[in-house]
């Protein structure tokens, strides 16, 4: 009963915590054009960490959206 409660409380957080990013990431791309294309330039650089370790190598077409950062 304990652990179900607080996965509960943990899932809880993680919602509020979403809505949170979302609401900074609509702000900031309501500001200016250049934070937009600074905030998906971030988000692809946040991708590029999560795919590739240490021992791999990455192949890219030009026409990928992992490429195409800007």
């Amino acid at each position: 009963m304990i652990a179900s409660t607080a996965y509960k409380r943990v899932q809880e957080i993680r919602g509020e915590a979403d809505a949170k990013a979302s609401e900074i990431y609509a702000q900031a791309y309501a500001q200016k054009p250049e934070a937009a294309e600074f905030c998906k330039f971030i988000k692809s650089m946040e991708t590029y960490r999560k795919i590739v370790n240490g021992d791999a190598s990455l192949v890219l077409s030009t026409d990928s959206e992992l490429f195409l950062i800007a």
